[in-house]
């Protein structure tokens, strides 16, 4: 059980985990039926960001927007943060505990073309999920 003091820390809107954008409200109710279980609610929130929004590793790095979850809800298309993001802010409308977690990922399954953008199939700093369900911490990747 999470104290109410971590709780609120991972249910409160923020910056980039923009829960409480009407946008991102909007998607998160539409994605899940009335009565779902929690697990139910993550894992369509999850099914909703991974197949909903595209992969797009191409979006400026630079740009403050290709972190935060209404922006790429908006664009339609995203990379691995931003839709970490949009999946944590997805969770949090629903009173979910979420939060956007980092690591580097080796990807052999990466285009040559993004191999070579990158000059490594290492993607360092490879944005994940973590979701508060049935009273543990559950990593997710709703990137592709």
């Amino acid at each position: 059980q999470l104290t109410d003091t971590i709780s609120r820390l991972y249910t409160d809107p923020g910056e980039y985990v923009d829960s409480d954008h009407p946008a991102v409200e909007a998607f998160a109710r539409a994605a899940v039926p009335r009565g779902a279980s929690t697990r139910e609610i993550a894992s369509r929130l999850y099914t909703a960001v991974r197949d909903g929004i595209r992969y797009n590793p191409y979006v400026s790095m630079r740009s403050p927007e290709s972190y935060r979850a209404s922006s790429v809800l908006a664009a339609g298309n995203g990379y691995c943060v931003g839709k970490a993001a949009l999946y944590a802010a997805a969770c949090r409308v629903h009173g979910i505990p979420a939060l956007v977690g980092f690591a580097d990922v080796r990807n052999h399954l990466t285009t040559e073309k993004l191999r070579q953008s990158m000059g490594s199939d290492l993607f360092t700093w490879h944005g994940f999920t973590e979701v508060f369900v049935d009273g543990a911490w559950r990593k997710a990747t709703p990137t592709f």
